[in-house]
């Protein structure tokens, strides 16, 4: 009935199963090829042009019978039915240990034998290095080159590395050397190219979900020196000593902080000021509210870690840090000052992309996820992607338990310190999900007193992570992990790394299997969906259950005024079937508000991402330049006279004014990208006159946009008219022209702040 009213998440895969057929087949026939002959068919499956669907059931044959000899891997029907739905455009939901990474790399190879491009976009470098070395074997029998893209490589390395057929890679990676390039002053210099060998063509991406919903909205920047901010300590000190209610207000959901009236009079006070609002203090009374939002709202192992005398930003999604990420300068300031560490130097924001924006420059994107089906909606409503459930080749039989509700967290933490004593006292592995690193922390001591040997899983150790998940399904095991959980690794039910007798993983079978526990709800179903998805892998047994509060932050901050608890047991779990729909309420309102959140920075951004459009057009005809024709409309009459008489004592006038052109345009572009971040900051004051805010913030950056050709034009002209010519060109520096001594990247974390409309229109409410 779903699928006959369209909804998200319900495609039916099972349309493309003849080929499947087809392919099983043709099994025994293709087994008894010996080496040769089976490579020689694998070869003769590159055409260079898209697989039909004979070629597709061929190849599905093949690629079985490869993958057997290669890993002694035999994949599943229901394995070759995500492939050639995902080879035709479709998105896949596949449950835990079904195989998805061996999905992704037939899907890759099948596309590699139609002649395409193929970037497998993972989360980190530790999985993009993984599989591009196990699969490695795998495309040699296809005549397909793979390599791996990762943080440590130089230019020249990744220039090569994108030149494979298949390239692994984090997609933040790819990001980078996006912006990068898009800084070059020599086409040789990039390092993806726009067409051909290293362009971006097809995307496959693995937890698609998490990658274009949990991370699309987190930009990439690439940033050049800019030195640092002044700070106060002192004022920082100072509104560490302020207090709750008396000098500052935080609203219910703490997405925003303020000082009241007898706050701001304590940081004038401290500053020696009579009004932080008059224009010549703009600067001191921003810095007291950065202050203020590092010391309430950006809390210590929950948002960030202190380590090695830096602050490391905790994904939320993830559970793990997250490398060079930062929030914007400001606040990013605030909380190294809040934390007494060295200042970070502040960038100029020379270039910046969403993730959303990098993953749609793909012509063909594709992905598999186990938490997929959850994100359905959203997938078609942002990225046109359909979704569709491949079946376990193994029913699941693991056993969900309904929510455990109490009153408060002390009795939730009373019931659970006893079911996990109690499990444990079995032999049963534990995996125990939390929120945040100081949640996992204060478990860690309450098991400690309890007696409970434990090992914990969180940011402060994300580099053990895939030993510590292999070993987390062995007999007594009990691991304490954030939303981190190890997505990527399996959890083998009795085995460790270093043992996997399968009379260990009998044992545990028939103590139940794995056994999770949550404890609070994410603000995502599918996080929730992915925590219990590491129990019951492949037909194995498992168990989950999460163990709730009303006291818990979904609750508390997405529907705090629900049904009045009505009946209690002894032990304080809540027995009222309106108070438990009340939690699942809340989780509804924390994902439409994440939703919401998604719609309105894509509507902000479009016009944005169509400008950058225009400029790299304008960008890449200045690269491609060959003659000062082909500059004539960037030079005023002026510049071109000039160069003229260049050409005619010394020649190759283009070479000369496209540096200085594309100086400007680089700078003119950094400049327009800060007019719209403040523009952006502020644009929902037009309420006031009865605007509306987005067309207004259109309306000014369509402007502001229009000026900016003249603006370079003009102050390329100035250069080119005054500036020394030599035969080796214009020394920009000697001109004036310094492009930053240094460039880094980064990512800007979502920042603690509510939206700045809604903060408004709060503030209007209580007025």
């Amino acid at each position: 009935m779903a699928r006959l009213r369209n909804e998200p998440g319900t495609t039916d895969l099972t349309r493309l199963q003849p080929l499947v057929t087809a392919a099983t087949a043709r099994r025994d026939e293709i087994a008894a090829l010996d080496d040769d002959e089976l490579r020689a068919a694998a070869t003769e499956l590159r055409t260079g042009t898209e697989l039909d669907d004979a070629a597709l059931a061929e190849f599905c044959a093949v690629a079985r019978e490869v993958g057997r000899r290669v890993w002694d891997l035999d994949a599943f029907d229901t394995q070759l039915l995500a492939v050639v739905n995902m080879l035709r455009g479709r998105v896949v939901d596949m449950a835990t240990g079904e195989g998805k990474t061996l999905v992704g790399v037939l899907v890759a190879a099948a596309f590699g034998c139609g002649g395409r491009r193929v970037h497998l976009l993972s989360v980190n470098d530790y999985l993009a290095r993984r599989d591009a070395r196990w699969s490695q074997e795998f495309f040699d029998w296809f005549g397909l080159t793979v390599s791996d893209v990762t943080s440590e490589l130089t230019d020249d390395e990744r220039r090569i590395a994108y030149q494979a057929d298949v390239v692994y890679a984090p997609v933040h990676e790819v990001g980078f050397d996006l912006l990068r390039d898009r800084q070059r002053t020599a086409p040789a210099e990039r390092v993806l190219s726009e067409q051909g060998l290293g362009a971006r063509d097809v995307a496959i991406i693995d937890e698609i979900d998490a990658v274009l919903l949990d991370e699309a909205l987190v930009p990439l920047v690439l940033a050049g020196d800019a030195g640092t901010i002044d700070v106060s300590r002192e004022l920082a000190r100072h509104v560490r000593r302020l207090r709750p209610d008396r000098h500052y207000e935080v609203d219910d959901d703490r997405r925003n902080a303020t000082f009241t009236d007898a706050g701001l009079a304590s940081v004038e006070d401290h500053l020696g000021v009579d009004n932080l609002f008059r224009p010549e203090h703009v600067a001191l009374l921003t810095t007291a509210n950065l202050a203020l939002h590092a010391e309430v709202l950006v809390e210590r192992d929950v948002d960030y870690l202190v380590r090695d005398g830096r602050v490391e930003i905790i994904s939320t999604s993830r559970g793990r840090t997250v490398d060079r990420q930062r929030w914007p300068d400001g606040l990013q300031t605030a909380v190294e000052v809040k934390e007494d560490l060295d200042i970070s130097p502040a960038g100029e924001v020379r270039d910046q992309i969403l993730i959303r924006a990098l993953v749609t420059g793909y012509p063909t994107v594709t992905g598999m996820s186990g938490s997929a089906r959850e994100a359905a909606a959203q997938m078609a409503e942002f990225y046109d992607l359909q979704i569709g459930v491949v079946p376990p080749a193994t029913p699941c039989v693991r056993v969900d338990e309904p929510d455990r509700l109490y009153a408060d967290a002390a009795y939730r933490d009373d019931a659970l310190l006893g079911f996990l004593a109690e499990v444990h006292g079995t032999g049963q592995p534990l995996l125990i999900g939390t929120r945040d690193v100081a949640t996992s922390e204060a478990w860690s001591a309450r098991l400690e007193a309890a007696g409970i040997d434990h090992v914990v899983l969180n940011a402060r150790n994300d580099h053990a992570e895939a030993q510590i998940i292999a070993d987390a399904g062995r007999r007594g095991a009990v691991t304490l992990s954030t939303q981190m959980a190890g997505r990527g690794v399996d959890i083998r039910l009795g085995g460790t790394q270093a043992d996997t007798r399968p009379e260990l993983a009998d044992e545990v079978r028939e103590l139940g299997g794995l056994c999770v526990v949550g404890i609070e709800r994410y603000d995502s179903a599918r996080l929730d969906r992915q925590l219990r998805g590491r129990s019951g892998r492949q037909g194995d047994p498992g168990r989950s259950v999460f163990f709730t509060s009303l006291e818990d932050e979904v609750v508390t901050e997405h529907a705090p005024g629900g049904p009045a608890v009505r009946t209690l047991d002894a032990d304080g779990l809540v027995l009222d079937r309106a108070v438990l729909r009340n939690v699942e309420h809340a989780q509804r309102v924390a994902a439409g508000k994440l939703d919401q959140i998604h719609r309105k920075t894509v509507r902000y951004n479009e016009i944005v991402e169509n400008q950058r459009t225009a400029t790299l057009q304008w960008r890449d005809d200045i690269l491609e330049a060959t003659t000062l024709d082909d500059l004539a409309e960037w030079l005023t009459p002026e510049a071109r006279e000039r160069l003229d008489e260049y050409e005619t004592e010394h020649g190759a006038a283009h070479a000369v004014a496209a540096p200085v052109l594309l100086f400007h345009l680089d700078q003119a572009w950094a400049e327009h990208l800060a007019t719209l971040a403040g523009l952006r900051e502020g644009i929902h004051l037009r309420i006031l006159g009865r605007e509306t805010p987005l067309d207004q913030f259109n309306a000014v950056s369509v402007k502001a946009f229009g000026s900016l050709r003249v603006h370079i034009r003009e102050a390329a002209a100035e250069t080119l008219t005054t500036a020394k010519l030599t035969t080796e060109g214009v020394d920009l520096a000697d001109a004036g022209l310094r492009r930053p001594t240094s460039t880094w990247t980064y990512l800007i974390a979502d920042t603690p702040f509510q939206d700045a409309e809604d903060g408004f229109f709060a503030a209007l409410v209580r007025r």
